[in-house]
C-alpha cells in the first residue's frame, strides 16, 4: 500500500485539474520569478536578532561551552579550534569512519528576523561556502513570497542583488522559503571564501508586511585547511504511484551519484507516495515537495520520481523549484529534486545529476534565451542555442539545457559549487570519515529500512541515440532532442519541448511515426516521437490516418508503458475527441498508469 511520510493535511489537492470546477490552487501565487518581472522591487532588508548555531552531527550546549570541536557563541558563528602539534584540530567521537576535528556543517539560525535591517554572518577561515535559507515559520508550508533579496561580501561587492544574479534567471525566493548560495558566480568558485563579514539582506518581493515570523538559516560547510576532502549524499528516495520500481530506482541512484564530484553514497532510503502524485505540473509541485516532509537525515538529497510532467512543464525529464534547493530540510517547497526515469542508464544519470547541478547551485552554461547564462568563468557559452544545438560550444556540459551528448562533463569551477554547499555530509581533512547525520526534526517518524541493492548488471541497458535508424532519418539536432534531457527550469521560462523539436526540422509524421514504432528504441524516445506525431498532424492533411494509428499503438499492450503514454499524449495533442474515445476505450486496462493518463487527456 502506497504511504507518505507527509502530514495528511496537504496543501495541494493534486487531482483538481485545470478547467474543472474548483480548480485553483493556491501555488499560482508566486511562479518562476514573476515577482521580479515588473523590475521594481522595493528595496527591503531584513533585521537580525541573535543567532544560535547547530553542528553536523551535534549541538553544542546553551552554555557555549561545546565538547569536542571548538567553542561557539550563541551570537555569532565565530569558533576556536584546539590545535594538536601537527596542526589538526583534536575532537571527540563524531563521525562514520573518522572523528571529524571541527564540524564539516554549521547551522547558523537567526529567528524572528524582519524587513528592516541586515544580517552580519561571519565566515571562518577554511569554508568552502554557506548556503542562506530564509523561512516563513508558519504551521503549515506557506505559499507567500520569501527570499534572499541580497548578499554583501567582505570586500563590499554585492554577490546577490534583487533576488539574483546579474545575467541568470536565478530567483532566489519562492513560495514560503528561499535560498542562495555563496559561492555561485565564478569570481568566488575557488575555495576557500575569503573569510569575513558577509551581510544578507531578506526580502519578500515587497508585496506588503510579514504576516508570520521568518527565520534565516546559514549553513557553512568547512574543512580544516579550506580544501575539499570528500563526503556523502544520503538519499531520501520517493516513488510515486507505479512511476519506478524500487530497485531500478536504487541502481539509478548509485550510479548517478556514486564518484559525482568525489562524493560518494552514503544511505538510500526509499519510500512510496500515492498515485495521485503521479502526474506533476507546475502548480502540483509544491505539493509533491511536501510529501518529504518526515524523511530520515540532514542534510540528505529528496529524489521524487514520478510518472510524468504537465502543464508548462509538458515533456521535462526533471524540475528542481529553485536554483539552489535544499538538502537541510524537508516538507519545504524546495526539499528536493523530481524526476521521471526513463530506465536507461546513461540518460538518467544526466538526469539526477543536471538536477542535482540546479539544487546546489549551478545554472545553465546556457540558456535558451542567448542573453541569459551562467556566471562562471569557465564554462562555454553559445550566442544561439536553437539554430546552433549541438554545435555549442557548451554541448557536452552537464548543464546544458538539454544535457548535452550525455557525457556529463563539469568544470572546476561547477565543481567547486557543488563541493560548498550543503548537500552532503563531509570530510574535514584528508583521510578522515563523514560526520554523522544532523538530528531528525521534532516528530520525525522512523525511516523505513533501505533495500537491497540489485545484484551487478542488473538493470536496464544504455544505448547509443546516434545509432538508431529510426532516428537516423531526422536532422541531427531533432534526434538529439528526442533523445535529451529536457530540463523544467528551461520549459517553466517558456521553451516548449516541441516547438523546438519542429524548428529543428523533427515535424515529419511519417518519420516520427517511424521511431515510435521502432522497437529497438528506448521507449522514452518512441514516446516523446509518438506525442510529437499527433502534435505534427494538425498541421498536416494525413491527421486522421496518424490519429488511427496512435490511437492503436496507445491500446497496444505489448508496447512499453511510456510508449503507450506518448501515444495517448499525442491522441489528445491531434483531437480531443479522439482522446475521449480513447480513454472509454482504455477503462479497465491491464496498465492503471494507462488507463489514468488517457482519462486524464480525455478531460482536458
Amino acid at each position: 500500500m502506497s504511504t507518505s511520510l507527509a502530514p495528511a493535511s496537504s496543501a495541494i489537492d493534486p487531482s483538481r485539474v485545470d478547467g474543472k470546477p474548483g480548480g485553483e490552487r493556491r501555488a499560482t501565487q508566486v511562479r518562476g520569478g514573476a515577482l521580479l518581472a515588473a523590475g521594481a522591487l522595493a528595496a527591503l532588508v531584513a533585521g537580525a536578532c541573535g543567532g544560535r548555531v547547530v553542528v553536523d552531527g551535534f549541538e553544542p550546549p546553551p552554555d557555549g561551552s561545546g565538547s569536542s570541536g571548538g567553542s561557539w557563541s550563541s551570537g555569532d558563528t565565530a569558533s576556536s579550534v584546539p590545535q594538536g602539534s601537527s596542526g589538526a584540530g583534536q575532537g571527540g567521537s563524531i563521525g562514520e569512519g573518522g572523528a571529524p576535528p571541527i564540524p564539516p556543517l554549521v547551522k547558523e539560525e537567526h529567528d524572528n528576523v524582519g524587513i528592516d535591517g541586515a544580517i552580519p554572518v561571519t565566515v571562518q577561515p577554511g569554508t568552502l561556502g554557506f548556503t542562506a535559507v530564509a523561512e516563513i515559520m508558519a504551521s503549515s508550508p506557506s505559499f507567500d513570497p520569501i527570499g534572499i533579496e541580497s548578499i554583501l561580501g567582505p570586500d563590499g561587492r554585492l554577490l546577490a542583488a534583487d533576488y539574483t544574479i546579474p545575467g541568470t534567471m536565478a530567483a532566489f525566493f519562492n513560495q514560503g522559503i528561499g535560498a542562495a548560495a555563496v559561492p555561485q558566480t565564478g569570481a568566488d568558485a575557488s575555495a576557500p571564501l575569503a573569510p569575513g563579514v558577509y551581510w544578507i539582506k531578506l526580502g519578500n518581493g515587497g508585496v506588503g508586511p510579514l504576516e508570520e515570523p521568518v527565520r534565516l538559516s546559514v549553513w557553512h560547510r568547512r574543512t580544516l585547511d579550506g580544501r575539499f576532502h570528500g563526503g556523502k549524499i544520503d538519499i531520501n528516495a520517493f516513488i510515486a504511484g507505479d512511476a519506478v520500481s524500487e530497485q531500478y530506482m536504487r541502481r539509478a541512484l548509485l550510479s548517478a551519484y556514486e564518484g559525482y564530484v568525489g562524493l560518494g553514497v552514503g544511505s538510500i532510503n526509499v519510500h512510496h507516495i500515492g498515485s495521485e502524485w503521479e502526474f506533476v505540473d507546475e502548480e502540483v509541485l509544491p505539493g509533491v515537495l511536501e510529501q518529504t516532509a518526515g524523511a530520515p537525515g540532514r542534510p540528505a538529497l529528496n529524489v521524487i520520481a514520478v510518472t510524468a510532467f504537465e502543464g508548462r512543464i509538458e515533456d521535462a525529464s526533471g524540475v528542481t523549484p529553485a536554483v539552489p534547493s535544499v538538502a537541510v530540510e524537508h516538507g519545504t517547497h524546495l526539499s528536493g529534486i523530481v524526476v521521471t526515469l526513463y530506465e536507461e542508464p546513461s540518460v538518467d544519470t544526466i538526469i539526477l545529476r543536471h538536477e542535482l547541478g540546479h539544487l546546489a547551485g549551478l545554472f545553465h552554461t546556457t540558456e535558451f534565451d542567448a542573453d541569459f547564462g551562467d556566471p562562471l568563468d569557465d564554462t562555454s557559452k553559445c550566442s544561439n542555442v536553437r539554430p546552433l544545438a549541438e554545435r555549442c560550444p557548451d554541448f557536452g556540459n552537464l548543464m546544458f539545457p538539454t544535457g548535452g551528448d550525455f557525457s556529463g562533463t563539469m568544470t572546476p569551477q561547477q565543481t567547486a559549487i557543488v563541493r560548498a554547499s550543503a548537500l552532503y555530509r563531509g570530510i574535514v581533512e584528508q583521510g578522515g570519515g563523514a560526520a554523522v547525520p544532523l538530528p531528525a526534526d521534532a516528530d520525525t517518524p522512523a525511516s523505513g529500512a533501505p533495500i537491497a541493492p540489485p545484484a551487478p548488471g542488473e538493470g536496464a541497458r544504455s544505448f547509443a541515440p546516434d545509432r538508431l535508424a529510426s532516428t537516423a532519418a531526422l536532422p541531427p539536432y531533432a534526434a538529439a532532442l528526442l533523445a535529451g534531457h529536457f530540463c523544467g527550469q528551461s520549459a517553466a521560462r517558456g521553451a516548449d519541448f516541441y516547438e523546438l523539436l519542429r524548428a529543428a526540422g523533427g515535424a515529419d509524421v511519417d518519420r516520427l511515426l517511424a521511431v515510435g514504432r521502432d522497437p529497438g528504441a528506448p521507449a522514452y524516445v518512441r514516446a516523446r516521437a509518438l506525442t510529437a506525431a499527433g502534435r505534427a498532424a494538425t498541421r498536416s492533411s494525413a491527421s486522421a490516418r496518424v490519429i488511427t494509428e496512435l490511437q492503436a499503438l496507445a491500446a497496444d499492450p505489448r508496447l512499453p508503458r511510456r510508449a503507450r503514454l506518448g501515444a495517448v499524449e499525442g491522441v489528445a495533442s491531434a483531437s480531443p475527441a479522439a482522446a475521449r474515445a480513447l480513454a472509454a476505450r482504455l477503462t479497465a486496462d491491464a496498465d492503471g498508469v494507462v488507463e489514468r493518463m488517457a482519462a486524464r487527456a480525455a478531460a482536458r
